[in-house]
């Protein structure tokens, strides 16, 4: 697969990121920062950013609404990123990290989205079909919005299928469960979010150990390989029967939010460009450290 394929990226959960820097974050006292900014995110314009900042070309599909639906999606433009998007009607979303110099720490303060209005899933139906006749390669991340159907996350899954498209998710829970009936190429949600989704009545460590691998093996026998990130321990992936780990470097970082995006990121343009899997988990982890080293959330460019 050229290496110049288009990716679509979908995210129906939009945010806009606000990151504050402080020397110190004390709880019930007053905490002023002189350092701080606001992007675009969500794990889908995350995804989007670092595939641009790496020389894809890649377009967005969401939603957006509310006051500040024209922001966000300035924002975006500043960025340089396609975006194709359907009017909400609902607000967008803020999340807040708190980054605490002194003891090295992220902090997320995470805003639950409001329900979409009912006819914005016949939007992104359409726009989805429509990017679809571009599209070689797609990502789906994070976890929708209320308001859309069960069955959207999977339809887009078997839809990309039936085209022939190479196709990474990123998100858990039913959504992924319903998902993997149509094969995915890839599935990519971190250790816990895997646990949770396929063995959530599990309690013992070392069975959860043992079933997490099986699983992935299960897996990878349908032709569906299953790559965990676990933060700053290796990654879990398939190869040859048996689960291997992938070593991640140990780093510093500045800011941790969007480094799992960062690194589906590396994985999808190193593998749809024909890269083997290690080489591409190369690029993965790669990504994910630039990300962590970087204020800015989702991003693999100093700025």
């Amino acid at each position: 697969m050229s290496k110049k394929s288009l990716f679509l990226t979908v995210c129906l959960n939009p945010v806009i990121q606000r990151t504050l820097i402080l020397p110190d974050l004390q709880e019930n006292r007053v905490n002023r920062s002189r350092e701080y900014r606001i992007d675009a995110s969500g794990k889908g314009v995350n995804v989007t950013r670092v595939l641009s900042q790496l020389g894809e070309n890649v377009i967005h599909l969401t939603h957006a609404g509310g006051y500040f639906q024209k922001y966000f999606l300035q924002l975006c433009r500043n960025d340089g990123l396609k975006v194709q998007w359907v009017d909400s009607g609902s607000e967008i979303r803020t999340c807040t990290t708190l980054i605490n110099r002194k003891n090295n720490t992220s902090t997320e303060i995470v805003e639950e989205a409001k329900p979409v209005k009912p006819e914005t899933e016949a939007g992104i139906r359409r726009l989805f079909t429509g990017l679809m006749n571009k599209a070689r390669v797609l990502i789906i991340s994070g976890t929708k919005a209320e308001g859309y159907s069960a069955d959207l996350y999977p339809s887009m899954v078997c839809e990309a299928k039936k085209r022939g498209m190479m196709v990474f998710l990123d998100y858990r829970g039913r959504d992924l469960l319903d998902s993997i009936t149509y094969n995915p190429d890839i599935i990519k949600p971190n250790y816990a979010e895997f646990f949770s989704t396929f063995f959530p009545e599990i309690i013992d460590q070392q069975e959860q150990e043992n079933k997490i691998k099986q699983k992935i093996l299960d897996l990878a026998s349908k032709n569906i390989i299953t790559i965990l990130t676990r933060g700053a321990s290796p990654v879990l992936y398939p190869e040859n029967g048996v689960v291997r780990q992938f070593p991640v470097k140990k780093i510093y970082p500045l800011n941790t939010i969007g480094c799992g995006d960062a690194f589906t990121a590396g994985l999808a343009a190193g593998l749809s460009s024909g890269e083997n899997l290690d080489d591409a988990l190369k690029k993965a982890v790669w990504c994910a450290a630039k990300n962590a080293r970087n204020i800015r959330p989702g991003a693999i460019v100093e700025t």
